[in-house]
């Protein structure tokens, strides 16, 4: 993608309907957040969905002080053709040791079996293995363990449990001296991957605890460059001519990071957006409009999720870059922080470094474009400025660029002496200002190599 941008003189934002929580470190630090950062640097923009567990209470964040966390693992239902079992991930702090393993109960709470409690520090790196209850139960389970991790130096364990068996009750033991701990409860798919949250639920007396739905965000939207999207309702007037709608959409995914860095970024709606659909899905619909186009029918259906309200960002995105291709990826995500609206339901308190559900607030197209041309941007392969030839001046209705060999005209924007933007048509090296009243202006030329500056008067004696 990247490489057809270029080849066409076109700036790139990426869209990232997907997440996953144990394919990297969930704290910004991870293989793919440096990936993104690194294409980030080199001018591409990232929108991905913050995710959608904001409803489920997956997560527990533990502050051990020599004492025990225990907690049942629930499980989805065996019925999904593509279920193998549940994925348990656990962060601790860096150089803050902890233990976990797993005791199996029978419905009357009569313990059956029990793991080794596993020690971060010194259990091996991979293990694979299962339990055998004496009622002929078999429990599949594989560990896999870093005393500190590579990327970010914090003790990691994933623990990956099979329980075929809806009335056996498999519950978590974790310990530790000191320091916070997060675990997180997802559901793991033969095919490798699984984004929705399973509850912990409270067990054990003093010990037990429940989850919530905190620190809810997942993979790649993790990464510091990428424009993390939350989702809510749009607002309407409905059949009797009321407002309605506006609402933070339930399932959006809840920050921080553990690292306290503040996601999601901004907010866009997300429930019941209409939408195409593809003509490969092998997954259930309602149909809500049909194109029809060589003889063959195209749907059209409604769908939730920050999955729909992060294209809604790239989107803006896209119209932001085209009113000014010099922006960097990091102006892009300031002007929609800087131009977010708040409202009732996103409370008008809103201040840096923004809020768990909301980012920075509701996003403004509109307010977004108008900020985005007002910006001085940086070309994202040459950030010199240089001056440049153009003919005839004074000039009535067109205009030729004396451009380098081998530039191409990204766009051209005539800045009056009052401060007024307008963007001219350029075709080839030819410019049509015949939009423009008399006068004299500031033309900001953009190439694929360079930002050019000069002085252009339309106008008087022919």
């Amino acid at each position: 993608m990247k490489g057809i941008a270029q080849s066409e003189g076109k700036r790139l934002v990426v869209n990232m309907s997907w997440g996953l929580y144990y394919i990297g470190t969930l704290d910004g630090n991870s293989l793919i957040s440096q990936a993104i950062n690194q294409l980030s640097d080199e001018g591409i923009v990232f929108v991905a969905s913050g995710g959608n567990n904001g409803d489920n209470d997956f997560h527990i964040m533990k502050n051990f002080n020599n004492d025990l966390l225990t907690t049942r693992i629930e499980f989805d239902s065996y019925t999904n053709p593509t279920m193998w079992g549940e994925s348990i991930t656990m962060w601790g702090e860096p150089g803050q040791s902890f233990h976990a393993g797993m005791k199996i109960y029978n419905s009357g709470n009569t313990l059956l079996d029990e793991t080794p409690m596993y020690f971060s520090e010194t259990a091996q790196a991979y293990l694979d293995s299962m339990l055998v209850t004496a009622n002929n139960d078999t429990i599949w389970f594989n560990l896999t363990v870093d005393a500190a991790h590579p990327l970010n130096g914090r003790p990691h364990m994933r623990l990956r449990v099979k329980n075929t068996n809806g009335s056996l009750r498999v519950v978590l033991n974790a310990s530790a001296e000191s320091g916070i701990v997060h675990f997180w409860n997802l559901v793991d798919l033969t095919n490798g991957v699984g984004n929705w949250g399973l509850p912990f639920t409270t067990y054990g007396g003093a010990s037990g605890m429940s989850g919530d739905s905190s620190y809810s965000i997942s993979e790649p939207t993790c990464a510091a460059s990428v424009i993390s999207v939350a989702a809510y309702t749009a607002s309407y007037i409905n059949v009797i001519d009321n407002p309605a709608g506006g609402q933070r959409a339930s399932f959006s995914s809840i920050g921080p990071l553990i690292t306290g860095t503040m996601k999601p970024d901004i907010a866009a709606p997300g429930v019941n957006v209409a939408s195409s659909m593809s003509s490969f899905t092998v997954a259930t619909y309602a149909s809500i409009s049909t194109v029809s186009f060589n003889d063959h029918d195209y749907d059209f259906a409604r769908l939730s999720g920050t999955s729909m309200s992060s294209p809604c960002v790239a989107g803006i995105v896209a119209l932001m870059l085209d009113a000014n291709p010099l922006l960097t990826p990091s102006q892009v995500k300031e002007i929609l922080q800087q131009t977010a609206r708040e409202d009732e339901f996103t409370g008008d308190l809103i201040t840096p470094p923004g809020d768990v559900m909301w980012g920075y607030g509701k996003v403004n197209a509109y307010a977004a474009v108008q900020l985005a041309l007002a910006t001085q941007g940086l070309n994202v392969q040459n950030v010199k400025i240089e001056s440049i030839g153009i003919y005839p001046n004074p000039a009535f209705a067109q205009i030729q660029l004396l451009l380098p060999s081998g530039e191409k005209c990204l766009s051209i924007m005539a800045i009056d002496m009052s401060g007024k933007q307008t963007q001219l048509v350029a075709e080839s090296r030819t410019v049509d200002v015949s939009s423009l009243a008399a006068g004299i202006y500031s033309l900001e030329i953009v190439t694929d190599r360079e930002m050019y500056r000069t002085k252009l008067m339309v106008g008087g004696q022919r």
